[in-house]
């Protein structure tokens, strides 16, 4: 296929502001460079004088754009556009055409998906290292759709520049009139996904993007990957030191890598007539799993643990339910499960192995047919009480068009709802926690920065207004507000640097997850109860992913009566996106899969899997605890004190933070990113704990913190060497 060429409007010309003189690292002298005039005839080399100083940021990311534009070279910041949506039904929007593939015309317009009129406009609140939520753009037009987006930029010389990229789902790249990369992915968006080298020209640069969309999120990612030959090789070197560059495995072909040694992964054979979008999943005393779905079944698992699968015998339980996102199970012959529309008891009577009797319990929550009502839970606690959480609207008008959306709710034994907490999005997740402490997850988009988890407790607001229609009616009439302040930072900052003690009006979470590192769509918190049968982690939190089909580890603890903690990734390369944990019996942990309406990696669209401690014991960050200088880091198994020994150990453990803006919008990029000073680290006699001081610590931030070089006594290096902790107290 010949690649279509983008033609230059004349009359536009977008000039990419370089910020020179950056204060901070180390001044380049290598001297001038030698370099190619950008022409036909291929004229003689030119000598231009190339200073600038490295500058680093709190990662690898922004180190080299801010290093780029120290050097007076384009970075890929500055002015962008996007266009669209336009149609990709059955992905005939990979191979078609737009229009503006091929010619660029500011001031044009043209019929997108459903003959909408569509133009060029600029794209705000995008900048080049993060993972960009292009749902925002077109949240009425969000499925199988494709968008464009263009940047037009000068440079002083010509060189070769590598970048990186990401795409939910399929992505084009063309660079002056050249397709570079057309791949058909079906994926969530994440860093170094994909890798193309821009023959970057002295003087304007077109490069344009196609992202299309087959369902689910719609996202894209792209920043240079490395700092270019061009640039001195020390300043090279020094980026190298501070912010390593490991290659990144591809995933979907060496499923778990490093991981499998430690947890290996089981996928359980379907039967053809099963379907099994799995909702939610809980054992009966007698060991047999039940598994509800999506499609309004649940299916009665023998035998789920055995490790021949062809022993595995399904049944067919339940049927006639309406999506069915969540089960309790009460004995053998009782279940409770949430349907959209209610809580229901469903009973097998006379022992046949099929449930007979469908009861419902409480039906006072609304329905107003809008697709995204879904419900969840229930959790249960001591006195008999379920606890449900419901979702907002996201089909046009007000997102709580009926009353509770927004809300958990109590359903007592006798079948009353009573309004618990309010501020919740899209909740699909809630359980409660070893000492009865309830907890839910809640996923990225309006009012919500990025994927969360929080603990709930009576009469609480978590930061979706939607709910707050509904506070009239509920116990917490004038305690709650029916509507709040927004705009400001999390950290209590404002835009200019100045500390305010304003902070978002609603309870914090006591995790967020950073989008796209650490997921993009969070489902059901479970803890680990298994006494250590599972590794390690016995009393730590287990939350899945549902797009990036992976599972993520949660250690939690109280600072002044609020929870907080970190979050570390755990296990990926599942078939499919994780939407139910549920812990075994033996203790391994069955992961209940579905990716319909959002799309996942993997492959599959369905399934079911179990996950199994191998008895090798991973070496990992255990938990870490906030000290009032800084962190203590907690490993599973002691260190090698000579990997500290180094005199460049102190860059052995990086730490960076960021914070987020409280508003309305879809999602929020994390802002003010900033390295942290780290001090002297210090090793316990035990060598299992490493205090790690930092200056300046700040509530309302995340902190983001990484290890190189650091082994244990058989000189392994940590599984994951990344961690997130989310700090809303400071240590007294």
């Amino acid at each position: 296929m010949k690649p279509i060429l983008i033609k230059r409007c004349n009359g536009l010309v977008v000039a990419l502001i370089m910020a020179l003189g950056i204060t901070g690292g180390w001044l380049a002298t290598d001297g001038p460079i030698t370099t190619w005039r950008a022409s036909a005839a291929g004229q003689g080399p030119e000598t231009i004088p190339l200073k600038g100083q490295y500058v680093k940021k709190g990662n690898r990311a922004d180190t080299i754009r801010a290093t780029l534009a120290a050097f007076g070279l384009p970075n890929l910041e500055g002015e962008w556009y996007h266009i669209g949506p336009f149609d990709n039904t059955d992905n005939i929007g990979f191979d078609t055409a737009y229009p503006p593939e091929k010619k660029f015309d500011l001031t044009a317009s043209y019929l997108g998906k459903g003959n909408v009129k569509v133009s060029w406009q600029k794209l705000e609140g995008f900048t080049p290292g993060r993972v960009f939520d292009l749902i925002r753009l077109y949240p009425r037009q969000r499925t199988n759709v494709v968008a464009y987006l263009y940047h037009r930029f000068e440079s002083p010389i010509s060189f070769r520049m590598q970048v990186s990229l990401g795409s939910d789902d399929t992505l084009s790249v063309f660079f002056n009139g050249k397709r570079l990369l057309h791949e058909p992915y079906y994926r969530a968006a994440a860093p170094d996904q994909d890798f193309v080298v821009l023959d970057i020209q002295r003087g304007i640069n077109e490069l344009l993007l196609k992202i299309g969309q087959g369902g689910g999120d719609w996202a894209v990612y792209i920043n240079p990957a490395h700092l270019p030959t061009i640039v001195p090789a020390g300043i090279r070197q020094q980026l190298d030191r501070d912010f390593p560059w490991n290659q990144p495995a591809n995933k979907t072909s060496t499923p778990g890598g490093r991981e499998a040694e430690h947890y290996r992964l089981m996928t359980i054979p379907l039967p053809n007539d099963c379907v099994l979008e799995v909702g939610g999943l809980g054992f009966r005393p007698d060991g047999q799993l039940l598994a509800c779905t999506r499609r309004g079944e649940i299916w009665r698992l023998e035998n789920v643990l055995a490790e021949d699968p062809q022993q595995i015998r399904f049944h067919r339980f339940a049927t006639g339910l309406h999506e069915a996102l969540g089960l309790w199970v009460e004995s053998n012959q009782v279940v409770y499960v949430v349907q959209r529309p209610e809580l229901t008891r469903i009973r097998d009577t006379n022992g046949d192995g099929t449930a007979d009797e469908y009861i419902p319990v409480c039906d006072q929550w609304g329905v107003s047919g809008d697709y995204h009502e879904f419900a969840f839970g229930p959790a249960r606690d001591k006195e008999g009480n379920f606890y449900i959480t419901l979702n907002v609207g996201f089909g046009g008008g007000h997102q709580a068009k009926v009353p509770w959306r927004g809300w958990c709710v109590k359903v007592t034994p006798q079948g009353r709802l009573e309004p618990v907490a309010c501020g919740l999005r899209s909740p699909n997740g809630i359980n409660m926690s070893p000492d009865g402490e309830l907890f839910y997850c809640d996923n990225q988009g309006e009012w919500v920065a990025t994927n969360k988890m929080h603990h709930i407790r009576p009469g609480r607001f978590f930061g979706h207004q939607a709910s707050l229609r509904w506070v009239k009616d509920s116990p917490f009439a004038g305690i709650l507000p029916e509507k709040a302040p927004s705009g400001m930072r999390y950290d209590g900052v404002d835009g200019t640097g100045r500390w305010t003690g304003r902070y978002p009006p609603h309870d914090p979470p006591a995790i967020w997850f950073p989008y796209g590192r650490m997921g993009q769509s969070v489902s059901e918190p479970v803890w680990d109860t298994t006494g250590g049968r599972f590794g390690p982690f016995a009393g730590q939190c287990f939350v899945g992913d549902q797009t990036r089909a992976m599972v993520m580890r949660v250690a939690l603890e109280q600072v002044n009566g609020v929870y907080q903690g970190a979050c570390f990734p755990f296990r990926s390369g599942l078939q499919c996106g994780v939407n139910r944990l549920c812990f075994a019996p033996d203790g391994s942990l069955l992961i209940g899969q579905t990716n319909r309406g959002w799309g996942s990696l993997g492959g599959k669209p369905y399934g079911l899997q179990r996950l199994v401690y191998t008895g090798q014991e991973p070496f990992e960050i255990h938990h870490i605890t906030l000290t009032p200088q800084g962190f203590d880091l907690v490993f599973t198994q002691p260190l090698d004190p000579a990997s500290l020994a180094s005199p460049q150990a102190r860059s052995s453990v990086t730490v960076s933070s960021f914070t987020y803006i409280y508003h309305s919008n879809y999602g929020c990029p994390e802002i003010d990113t900033r390295a942290e000073k780290v001090g002297p680290l210090t090793l316990s006699p035990d060598r299992r704990t490493l205090t790690v001081p930092v200056e300046g610590l700040r509530k309302g931030r995340v902190y983001e913190i990484r290890l190189e070089g650091i082994r244990n006594e058989r000189g392994e290096t940590v599984l994951h060497p990344e961690a997130y902790y989310t700090l809303n107290e400071l240590r007294r």
